[in-house]
């Protein structure tokens, strides 16, 4: 059964109530508000009543005290009509949830005690709710910063071996012409795998980047300088796919930007967007401005964004998946 206190100096009044109550309560009673605050330093009672008017001190200043030591206790005070202005302070300082007016009617108290019990059931609810989420939340951080911090490590691990595997790849390449034919394709087979393997760990390592410091290093910047640094590093790519890159000519557009992290969004839209546009197509880069934003338009052939792509980018959350790309474009 669910625990209540019940305080009051008169002795027949608990006992009174301790029979109108059996059965429906674990009903302590005590005649000190003294031994009421040690009792309830002990134990978590769901409702707390008391008398107002008592020698030691007054059912206000009581509540006052075991609102301190049990805020989630639900606190009732029992008072006559002469003490109507220290219930109004009660209520209006927070101390009381309701008060009874005495002498008491038995099914009013007992609807008060009912109601006041189940405020106190939702109260504790939310709290170990609440509780919950914010353990999950620290669990969930600390996952977060190990994931960053074995990502970081990856990254750091597979660069060592892929710069000295790129060196090698690149003495064969020298030799190629002098050796079999099947040779060549073998080394030509292995410089793509390797410069797709590059790309994956560079990925890793923004990635690790963005989540370790989400924080924006926002100065003025030229938004068309940005794209044409990243359309020129895309270009000897898009030669070799026989894809023309177009640009329409805008004005310089000054914004206040974090220049790093906007090349990485450029770099990856225009990565994929190559990567989805057919050979022997055009792809067309524009900058708009309006007076609520600037955007940056994209016209290329080819098949369109994925939905699993366009709810990535509402919901700001996606896998890295280096199968499909987030077809960007």
């Amino acid at each position: 059964m669910d625990p209540i206190l019940i305080i009051d100096d008169e002795r027949d009044n608990l006992e009174a109530l301790k029979r109108m109550l059996r059965g429906q309560y674990d009903v302590s009673t005590t005649e000190s508000p003294f031994d009421a605050l040690r009792l309830i330093q002990s134990k978590l009672f769901h409702v707390i009543v008391s008398d107002q008017r008592m020698p030691e001190m007054t059912g206000v200043e009581f509540l006052e005290k075991a609102k301190k030591l049990s805020p989630l206790s639900t606190r009732i005070l029992l008072t006559g009509y002469t003490d109507i202005e220290s219930v109004i302070e009660s209520i209006n300082r927070g101390q009381i949830y309701r008060y009874v007016s005495k002498p008491w009617e038995p099914d009013e108290l007992r609807m008060t005690l009912r109601q006041a019990n189940e405020a106190f059931i939702l109260k504790k609810a939310l709290q170990d709710k609440n509780e919950s989420l914010e353990k999950a939340l620290g669990e969930l951080t600390l996952l977060d910063k190990a994931k960053a911090r074995f990502l970081s490590l990856v990254s750091h691990e597979l660069n060592t071996p892929l710069t000295v595997l790129n060196s090698f790849i690149e003495l064969l390449s020298e030799q190629k012409k002098e050796l079999p034919a099947d040779v060549g394709k073998a080394i030509t087979l292995i410089q793509g795998a390797s410069d797709r393997f590059y790309e994956i760990v560079k990925d890793v390592v923004e990635y690790v980047s963005l989540e370790s410091d989400p924080s924006l290093n926002k100065k003025q910047v030229n938004l068309s300088e940005l794209l044409a640094t990243v359309l020129t590093d895309l270009k000897p790519r898009a030669d070799l796919k026989k894809v023309e890159i177009k640009t329409t000519q805008v004005s310089p557009i000054p914004l206040s930007l974090d220049p790093e992290k906007i090349l990485i969004a450029l770099r990856h839209l225009a990565n994929d967007t190559l990567k989805r546009t057919p050979a022997h197509s055009i792809i067309e880069w524009s900058i708009k401005e309006n007076e609520k934003y600037v955007s940056i338009e994209v016209i290329r052939d080819g098949e369109a964004i994925p939905d699993l792509a366009l709810e990535a980018l509402e919901t700001g959350q996606s896998q890295m998946n280096h199968q499909q790309n987030l077809g960007m474009g």
